[in-house]
C-alpha cells in the first residue's frame, strides 16, 4: 500500500471528510505508522491512546512528560474521568496546572486561592 493509499484508507476509517486536512502532526504519525507496517487498526489505536496522553499533558506546567504521570492518567482514565478536565482534575494538583488552565478544569474560580 503506498502512503497515499494508507492516508486514504485511514482518513476512511476514522470517518474524516477529506475536506478537512490532516494535521502536520497526524501526518508525521501516519507517516511513520505507515512506514513501520503498522496496521490502519494499530494506527487508529495508536493514534486514541496518544491524543488521550496529550489532551491531559498540555494543561500541566511542566514541558516533560514522565511515566508516572502517565500512570496517574491511566489510573484516572481506569476509574470515573472520561474527559481530560476530569482526568486533569483528579490526577493532578492545582499547583501542576498551568494556573490559564485553572477556570477551564475547576470552574470560575481556582482552588486554594490559585
Amino acid at each position: 500500500m503506498t502512503l497515499t493509499e494508507y492516508f486514504a484508507e485511514f482518513q476512511n476509517a476514522v470517518a474524516l471528510d477529506a475536506r478537512y486536512p490532516i494535521t502536520s502532526q497526524v501526518a508525521a504519525e501516519l507517516a511513520a505508522g505507515h512506514s513501520i507496517g503498522l496496521s490502519i487498526d494499530q494506527m487508529r489505536a495508536f493514534l486514541a491512546r496518544r491524543t488521550a496522553i496529550s489532551n491531559v499533558a498540555v494543561a500541566l506546567v511542566g514541558h516533560t512528560l514522565s511515566p508516572e504521570q502517565i500512570a496517574r492518567i491511566d489510573m484516572a482514565r481506569a476509574g470515573e474521568a472520561v474527559f481530560p478536565k476530569d482526568v486533569i482534575a483528579s490526577a493532578f494538583s492545582p499547583e501542576e496546572i498551568r494556573p490559564n488552565m485553572h477556570s477551564k478544569v475547576f470552574g470560575e474560580e481556582s482552588p486554594r486561592g490559585a
